[in-house]
């Protein structure tokens, strides 16, 4: 692969049975006076022990990926070969600048991803619960530099919780520098129904209001462009700046979506199926059977959220599952 098609992936993980980071965590947290509960919520952080899975599927499905990046705020899982050649361990020191730490905020550990010490111009951002069940291609992700997206007008979900907060934000960010006259500028990319199938129709309805009322989220690992994170921190610092002082989750914030959202407003991807990958509650057992025997799905976003009542039932139901179609260990692990 040519130099400058490298492809690296970064995952951020945190341990939440750490005791030394629940400690550090819980002092932070008594400092507030107001907190949303959303964004402390017990789901935010348990372990579900299936990272490994993560890594499986990237080796096994990616073969393609240059360097793997592991984001943590120190600790590291105890089965992790920290002796592999293309495993970097990247603590939130080393690339979120000294002001901004600690952080417990998700948010504030994505918009300084590109700041990573000898990052890929190209990268690939994974949650720790994106798992990789079928076999890509490095053009499945980028080609020519360019992201491959599901690029679609959806209106904002409007919820009372911080993650909907935080979109609504991204959403007026994109509607000060961009119109809908920039989708329309590239509807070629936007109404590709032979991909988006129906989420073109979506972007067909929605383009003829006069502001972005919404763009879709897949909720998938996001191809993302160092330059383009750059450019996005350039044009809008004050409110990147203003999240990265945020312990927690704020409904002020805004977060690594903005980024995808920009490119896709620019024009600045590629096409791909809306059914190139899915997003799970951990609750839906069904689902996930569904998409891995839908031989067109090939990557999972396998959820914890609200609707996980059982927490030990469903993690035995999902990572017997992994295990299932990943059972072979993976180089980067011990």
């Amino acid at each position: 692969m040519a130099e400058n098609n490298k492809i690296d992936v970064v995952i951020s993980w945190v341990d939440g049975n750490d005791p030394v980071w629940q400690e550090e965590k819980n002092s932070w947290k008594a400092k507030k006076t107001s907190q949303d509960k959303t964004a402390v919520a017990v789901n935010r952080y348990r372990e579900w022990d299936n990272l490994q899975y993560v890594f499986r599927g990237i080796e096994k499905n990616m073969p393609w990926v240059n360097n793997v990046y592991l984001v943590t705020w120190g600790h590291l899982p105890k089965w992790l070969n920290t002796e592999h050649p293309n495993l970097h361990i990247i603590n939130h020191k080393e690339y979120i600048p000294n002001e901004y730490l600690p952080t417990f905020n998700s948010s504030v550990i994505e918009i300084h991803l590109h700041r990573i010490p000898g990052i890929a111009e190209n990268f690939l951002y994974f949650n720790d619960d994106m798992f990789t069940i079928k076999p890509t291609k490095s053009t499945d992700f980028f080609v020519d530099g360019k992201p491959c997206d599901l690029a679609a007008l959806s209106p904002q979900p409007m919820q009372r919780d911080v993650i909907a907060n935080i979109e609504t934000n991204n959403l007026g960010v994109l509607n000060t520098h961009f119109t809908v006259n920039d989708v329309k500028k590239n509807k070629k990319l936007w109404l590709d129904f032979r991909h988006f199938g129906s989420y073109a129709v979506r972007t067909l309805l929605f383009m003829k209001f006069s502001t972005i009322i919404g763009v879709f989220e897949p909720h998938l690992p996001i191809p993302c462009v160092k330059s383009t994170m750059q450019e996005v921190w350039n044009a809008e610092f004050d409110v990147h700046d203003k999240t990265s002082k945020n312990k927690f989750r704020e409904a002020t914030d805004v977060s690594i979506w903005l980024t995808r959202q920009w490119q896709l407003m620019k024009g600045e991807f590629v096409p791909r199926s809306k059914d190139f990958g899915k997003l799970l509650s951990a609750s839906n057992i069904a689902g996930l059977d569904y998409c891995i025997n839908n031989k067109k799905c090939k990557v999972i976003c396998i959820n914890d959220d609200a609707r996980v009542s059982d927490f030990e039932t469903n993690k035995r139901e999902v990572n017997s599952r992994l295990e299932k179609i990943l059972p072979e260990k993976s180089k980067f692990e011990i």
